[in-house]
C-alpha cells in the first residue's frame, strides 16, 4: 500500500466524520483526519530500475482501489507522480488552505500526487521532527520541512522527493543519502548528541567529575543529555555536584572491582539500550575542563565515518606502552613511528555503525586479562583500542586533536580550543586543584 504526498509537500487525508478529502502537514497529523491509503503494492506505484531499463512505466489499474475507487489512475508527465481523474476533472490540492477539490483544467502541479510507502512516510516524519547536519556543509537544521514541488528542505540542501523514493534506508536512522538536482549526492546526519563519563571510586575523582560537568555546561554551552557510569548513588554524588548540574545528569550505576575495571568501563556504553538513540556520542574522562563551546566538536563527530580520539604525538605505537607497544611487538606488527592516541576523549559517531569495534575492544580486554592477568597491561583500555585501530578500525586522530589540549598547572597560558585534559598532573588531589584553578581563571577571563 502507499500514501499520497501532494505537490505542496503535505499528506492527502480524509476527515474521519465527513469523509471529505483534505491535505495536512506530515507531522503531527491531527486526530480529526487519517491519511488516505492507496491499496496497491508500492512496487506498482514507483519506477524501478528494471522499468527504467525496459523504458516502461509500471502498469496501473484503470481505477484506484479502495477509498479512491471513483478515480481513474494515470501517470503524470514526470513519470513519478500520479493523476487522479473523475470524468473531466482532476483531484487538486488547494495551495491556500487544506481543501482538496476537483479541477477542470489540464492536469499538472497541484493535480499530481507522489506515492509514498509506509517505511518512507515514517522516515519523512522522523526527518521533519528531528535535527540534522548536512554532511557536505555542516549546516545544522533543527526541523526540516517539506514544500512545493515535492521538495524536502534540510538547511541548505533541497531534494526533490520524486527522485529520492524509495529511500535507501541502509544507514537509517543515523544517516540518509539525498540527491540534489536528482543526481548530485549528499547526506544528512542525525544530530542528537550524548556526552558521557565514567566516575568511580575516590572523592577526588568525583570532584573532578563535578568540575568537568560544570565546565561543560558553563563554558561548553552544552544543552543535551549527560550520562555517567558510576558506582555512586544520587545522594552520594550530591555531595560533590550541585543540584542544578546533577539534574542534568542521568546515572548508570555499575561497580567495577579494580583499576582495570574503572579504565575499561567506558566500553560498557553499547550495553545501554538507549545509547542507540544518539548520534554522536562523546566520552570524556573526569580530569577534563571545557573552555569553549563543545558544539563544533560534536558536529564533527556526527558527520564522521570513523571513531575519533586525540593523537599523542610523542607516544609511538612501537615504543610507548600506553599506546600498545607490547601488543604490537607480540603480534609482529611494524607501525614504525606512527603515533598513538589518548582514549580520555573518545568520539563515537553512533553505536549501530561502531558497535563491532567497541565489542572487539571489549573482547580483547577480557581475553587478554584471562590469559595474562588483569594487571598485565597497565593502560589496558587505551593499549587495546590503539591495537584494534591499527589492525582494523582506523580511528581518526586528527578530527578531535584540534579541540583537545593537554596541560598541567599552566593551562591558562594556552589557547582555548575546546577542552583541556589534565592527565599530566601527578596525583588525583593535585589534578583537582589544577582543574579548579583553571575553571576559576576562565570565569575571570571571560
Amino acid at each position: 500500500m502507499a500514501f499520497l504526498l501532494t505537490w505542496h509537500g503535505t499528506l492527502l487525508c480524509r476527515h474521519r466524520q465527513s469523509g471529505a478529502l483534505v491535505h495536512r502537514p506530515l507531522s503531527p497529523t491531527s486526530n480529526d483526519v487519517e491519511p488516505v491509503v492507496l491499496d496497491l503494492p508500492t512496487e506498482q506505484l514507483q519506477l524501478s530500475f528494471g522499468h527504467h531499463l525496459r523504458e516502461l512505466l509500471p502498469e496501473l489499474p484503470p481505477h484506484a482501489p479502495g477509498e479512491l475507487q471513483r478515480f481513474r489512475l494515470q501517470w503524470a508527465g514526470d513519470q513519478r507522480t500520479l493523476i487522479l481523474q473523475d470524468e473531466d476533472a482532476f483531484l487538486s490540492a488547494d495551495p491556500n488552505g487544506d481543501r482538496v477539490s476537483l479541477f477542470n483544467a489540464p492536469p499538472g502541479g497541484w493535480q499530481t500526487f507522489l506515492p509514498v510507502s509506509p517505511a518512507d512516510l515514517d522516515a519523512l516524519r522522523s526527518i521533519v521532527t528531528s535535527s540534522w547536519l548536512t554532511r557536505s556543509s555542516g549546516v545544522l537544521t533543527e526541523r526540516p520541512t517539506t514544500g512545493e514541488l515535492f521538495h524536502l528542505h534540510v538547511g541548505d540542501l533541497s531534494a526533490d522527493l520524486r527522485f529520492q523514493l524509495p529511500f535507501d534506508l541502509a544507514n537509517w536512522p543515523e544517516r540518509l543519502t539525498l540527491l540534489r538536482d536528482g543526481w548530485r549526492f549528499d547526506q544528512v546526519c542525525l544530530y542528537r548528541p550524548l556526552i558521557y563519563y565514567a566516575a568511580f571510586g575516590s572523592p577526588e575523582i568525583l570532584e573532578q567529575f563535578a568540575i568537568s560537568v560544570r565546565s561543560l555546561i558553563e563554558f561548553g554551552h552544552y544543552q543535551g543529555p549527560i550520562v555517567v557510569l558510576t558506582d555512586q548513588t544520587p545522594e552520594a554524588l550530591a555531595n560533590f555536584v550541585s543540584a542544578e548540574d546533577l539534574a542534568r545528569v542521568a546515572l548508570l550505576q555499575f561497580k567495577p572491582s579494580d583499576r582495570p575495571g574503572f579504565m575499561a568501563a567506558r566500553y560498557l556504553i553499547p550495553d545501554w539500550p538507549d545509547a542507540r538513540r544518539f548520534q554522536p556520542l562523546l566520552y570524556i574522562d573526569t580530569d577534563i575542563v571545557f573552555d569553549r563551546d563543545v558544539t563544533p566538536m560534536l558536529h564533527a563527530i556526527a558527520r564522521s565515518d570513523h571513531m575519533a580520539a586525540p593523537i599523542e604525538l610523542l607516544s609511538t605505537l612501537s615504543g610507548s606502552p600506553g599506546s600498545g607497544a607490547t601488543l604490537f611487538q607480540r603480534d609482529l606488527c611494524s607501525p614504525g613511528f606512527m603515533a598513538g592516541f589518548n582514549t580520555g576523549t573518545l568520539g563515537i559517531p553512533n553505536i549501530r555503525a561502531h558497535a563491532e569495534t567497541l565489542r572487539l575492544i571489549r573482547r580483547i580486554i577480557m581475553n587478554h586479562s584471562a590469559l595474562h592477568g588483569r594487571m598485565a597491561l597497565p593502560y589496558v583500555d587505551q593499549e587495546i583500542a590503539n591495537y584494534v585501530s591499527y589492525r582494523m578500525a582506523h580511528f581518526d586522530t586528527g578530527l578531535l586533536s584540534r579541540f583537545v589540549r593537554v596541560a598541567s598547572d599552566d593551562a591558562h597560558l594556552g589557547p582555548r580550543c575546546g577542552l583541556v585534559h589534565f592527565w599530566p598532573v601527578a596525583g588525583a588531589a593535585a589534578r583537582v586543584q589544577a582543574m579548579r584553578d583553571y575553571l576559576a581563571w576562565l570565569r575571570v577571563d571571560r
